[in-house]
């Protein structure tokens, strides 16, 4: 697993529009906090993909629960992979967004400069400082490593029972406790299924950004009901993010196989394909997820980008003056340079759930094809 310097850099290329807008002067107070969100984002996975931090510490990076922001930054100032400047360009950004998301008002003019800042310095450093070594994948635990702590060198002897003081065995006192634990294995039998739901779980974990954990839960309830789609939808999207096409194409093979009309693993489904640069077959999947679901800003969003990128720009515009009102609003402008909608749609944590303009990733692996 090698570095991918544009996977880092998803937070920020999902509020490109908003960096536009701010240079353009249409921007506001809004776009000011979606940048430093977006920019911690960008920080979080630069020490997620980190090869000198530790795995348990790489687990925690994406999860501002589990690492402050305060924390983040002293362990990358620590491993000398963030600038002095950059740092403290990014704590004057986390400031002023705290300001404006608590006392509301206008962006200050310095407010507006900072966060363009701040933008195009991790662009920057991350496109020119990319990490060389091979990567150690946290999203399942690494063999070898075990829960159960190593023996103590200094163990007391256990010395043998004299026959003359062993006890005669309560066979009435085990009967008893065979009973209870009867009773206990029929009761969890019967609650089986009013515990904890992994699935709902997993999506709070990935909405908070900490993909290791949501990974586990959405495999958990992939073996808890083997005839559920949405665990391979979620899981496809994670390998996806992390640039493991191949892993993606199996979970939405297995997902498709379960629920062929499901409108979200279509379009995941297309998302991987204009990854891989078939943007006309990707069009064609777009298609099929918007008669399942029309109102998937995701799906037209993905359509649009599709047609642009394979040359239809015609297409796309018609497509687009077709779209629901609500759906182009969330569409957002587009980059002239790609032609991809890069508006984010409102209420993504940073390095959390996808958003519906991911940019292309590098190499040409081939996707396995899927049954619909």
């Amino acid at each position: 697993m090698t570095h991918d310097p544009e996977n880092t850099l998803k937070p920020l290329r999902g509020v490109e529009g908003d960096v536009v807008a701010l240079r353009s002067g249409r921007g506001g107070a809004a776009a000011v906090v979606r940048i430093a969100r977006a920019a911690e984002g960008v920080l979080r996975r630069m020490l997620r993909d980190d090869p000198t931090a530790s795995v348990e510490l790489r687990l925690r990076a994406l999860s501002p629960d589990d690492l402050s922001t305060g924390e983040l930054l002293a362990e990358l100032r620590r491993r000398d992979r963030l600038p002095m400047e950059l740092a403290a360009t990014f704590h004057e950004l986390t400031a002023a967004a705290n300001r404006l998301a608590s006392e509301g008002g206008d962006a200050a003019p310095r407010d507006v400069d900072v966060a363009v800042a701040a933008a195009d310095g991790l662009e920057r450093h991350v496109l020119s400082n990319p990490y060389e070594s091979p990567l150690e994948d946290p999203v399942l635990t690494p063999g070898g490593e075990t829960l159960i702590p190593p023996a103590p060198e200094d163990r007391e002897p256990v010395h043998a029972v004299p026959a003359s003081r062993r006890a005669a065995v309560p066979w009435p006192l085990i009967g008893s406790a065979a009973a209870v634990l009867a009773l206990v294995l029929l009761g969890v039998l019967l609650l089986r299924g009013r515990g904890p739901d992994p699935l709902r779980e997993g999506e709070t974990a990935y909405s908070r950004g900490d993909t290791a954990r949501a990974f586990s839960l959405f495999l958990e309830a992939a073996r808890k009901d083997p005839r559920a789609a949405e665990p391979h939808y979620y899981m496809a999207q994670i390998y996806r993010e992390r640039g493991r096409p191949q892993e993606a194409a199996r979970e939405l093979r297995e997902g498709l196989a379960l629920a062929p009309d499901d409108p979200r693993l279509n379009t995941e489904l297309a998302y991987l394909m204009l990854d891989q640069g078939r943007a006309p077959q990707a069009a064609e999947r777009f298609r099929a997820a918007i008669l399942l679901d029309s109102t998937s800003a995701r799906a037209w969003a993905g359509l649009v980008s599709a047609l642009r990128r394979a040359g239809r720009p015609d297409q796309a515009e018609r497509v687009l003056a077709r779209a629901p009102l609500e759906v182009r609003t969330l569409i957002g402008t587009v980059r002239a340079d790609t032609g991809v909608y890069a508006a984010p749609v409102p209420g993504a944590p940073p390095g959390g759930m996808v958003s519906p303009t991911l940019p292309d990733t590098t190499g040409t692996v081939a996707v396995p094809p899927l049954q619909p």
